[in-house]
């Protein structure tokens, strides 16, 4: 018996230094040097892997910048300007100049304005009500309010006021989450090139008088903010009211015609 548990013994004492250099051998044969470029981005890179710049984490957009792919640098939004300037220098790449990227909110019916189809019951998120005959509601287009993008927003910029998503530019980095999770396409992107940009807060297609009967402050495509920019701050197309942003060269020219929307949906931020 003594011998059987000494063979025991040393037999497993045999296996486990066998095992243990085989692991140290392909250890040694298979380890992956890091690469002193990415651990460089990394730690210039803010950590909060809000997935904004199109990868899984930080450390994966470092190693794709590192990897001498055409890659912006500048897709992270998080950085802070000198931030940036330190990794385009790290990447030996001109830095172009930047703005900041804001979420606009193409809607403006607070609950008050919301007229209901139907009472809704079910899950108490925007993705489940637009897939449930839009959670009641008689506007197919507008936001539903039930906050999705407030729950993504990794930097607590989003608040829901009312029924609709209040945006706190000063915590607002511009990383996307927010219109990702919006399932009617409400929130949009937008780069801040002026002091102040005009948009509209709408996004029915619906004509005029469907607008007028389900909401009162919708765009009704009347057309006046179109006529009264010879400039083309303004266009309607399938009945509603879009802002090109490239022609808001001077804000003083849009803000008078903003004023003469009836139903005051052209928003300026």
């Amino acid at each position: 018996m003594d011998n059987l548990i000494l063979i025991s013994i040393l037999s497993m004492t045999g296996l486990g230094i066998f095992f243990a250099a085989v692991l140290a051998f392909a250890y040694k044969k298979l380890k992956v040097e890091d690469d002193p470029l990415v651990d460089e981005a990394v730690h210039i890179l803010p950590g909060t892997n809000c997935g904004g710049c199109g990868y899984l984490s930080c450390h994966d957009f470092a190693e794709h910048l590192a990897s001498g792919e055409e890659e912006d640098p500048g897709k992270c939004r998080v950085m802070t300007e000198e931030h940036r300037e330190q990794l385009f220098q790290l990447l030996g790449k001109e830095e172009p100049a930047s703005y900041p990227v804001i979420p606009l909110v193409h809607c403006a019916a607070l609950d008050e304005n919301k007229k209901p189809q139907a009472e809704y019951k079910g899950l108490r998120t925007c993705r489940a009500a637009n897939l449930d005959f839009g959670g009641g509601m008689e506007c197919e287009y507008g936001c539903m309010g039930f906050g999705d993008c407030c729950w993504v927003c990794p930097f607590d910029a989003l608040h829901m006021i009312d029924g609709l998503p209040k945006v706190d530019i000063e915590k607002c980095t511009g990383c996307g989450k927010c219109a990702e999770a919006c399932p009617r396409g409400v929130i949009t992107m937008q780069e801040k090139k002026k002091d102040k940009i005009f948009y509209v807060a709408c996004s029915s297609h619906d004509a005029a008088l469907r607008v007028r009967k389900i909401c009162g402050v919708g765009c009704i495509a009347c057309g006046i903010c179109e006529k009264l920019s010879p400039k083309g701050f303004f266009k309607i197309t399938d009945d509603l009211s879009r802002a090109n942003f490239d022609n808001q060269k001077d804000p003083e020219e849009v803000k008078p015609i903003a004023k003469k929307c009836p139903t005051k949906v052209i928003k300026e931020i």
